[in-house]
């Protein structure tokens, strides 16, 4: 089952995100064959056609293909960024892909 992982930073968070980024990075590896798609969530105007300085990401999506939200909820729950206090939101929802087509 697809669920979706959203997460929104603090406000003046972004130092403690670039600390523990790397701490996260390595929290994340297990997980990494469940994880179908995700990525940082930027201000407009963010240039996102290369690299982004992670001080400039202000929450992320995760897209899991995973047996249950509880999974995926002890993901979020366990991640540094969570036990940190860096999301302001945080939303786990079965999701139903569309496009594209999945299969």
């Amino acid at each position: 089952m697809r669920i979706a992982l959203v997460r929104i930073d603090r406000p003046g968070m972004a130092a403690v995100r670039a600390r523990l980024q790397p701490a996260h990075m390595e929290y994340q590896k297990p997980f990494l064959g469940m994880i179908k798609f995700g990525g940082g969530f930027v201000e407009d105007g963010t240039d996102t056609s290369g690299e982004v300085d992670i001080e400039d990401v202000i929450g992320n999506l995760l897209v899991f293909e995973a047996p249950d939200r509880e999974t995926v909820a002890n993901f979020h729950a366990n991640d540094p960024y969570t036990l940190a206090d860096l999301f302001e939101t945080a939303i786990i929802k079965a999701f139903w892909q569309r496009v594209p087509d999945p299969n």
